[in-house]
């Protein structure tokens, strides 16, 4: 019995290191919600107030920085060039804008329910070996 719960200990852990997604707490997105006006939140909702925008050219060069507002917004003058845009809450989460690039995530909810799954398949696995 000891040996089993060893094992689907390990399985738990490489499926944890195997998929990060899931394991992390959440995400940070940055998008340029309308002309001049970029919005930063996590994904379960919220933002950090002490979260820093920063603008650049297509060259890299950068234009402006600064915090978002009370409403996780980051207000910029429209005419500026914007081709890319990095937010940074000082916490490990950065989330990034490149103009022209479309943002694509993975869905959560089926990545935890796969891992369910795979979980209970291995115990059901580990269990009729057990019994035979």
């Amino acid at each position: 019995m000891l040996n089993l719960n060893k094992r689907l200990f390990l399985c738990l852990i490489a499926l944890l290191v195997l998929i990060p997604g899931v394991a992390s707490a959440h995400g940070m997105s940055l998008k340029l919600e309308a002309p001049g006006v970029f919005k930063v939140e996590y994904d379960g909702g919220g933002f950090s107030p002490r979260t820093e925008v920063v603008l650049y050219d297509e060259e890299g060069r950068e234009l402006e920085r600064g915090l978002v507002d009370e409403e996780g917004k980051y207000h910029f003058d429209e005419n500026l060039a914007v081709y890319r845009a990095v937010a940074d809450d000082g916490m490990g989460h950065r989330a990034e804008y490149k103009e022209g690039v479309e943002e694509k995530t993975i869905p959560k909810v089926p990545v935890v329910i796969a891992v369910f799954a795979v979980v209970a398949v291995i115990f059901v696995v580990f269990n009729k070996k057990k019994k035979v």
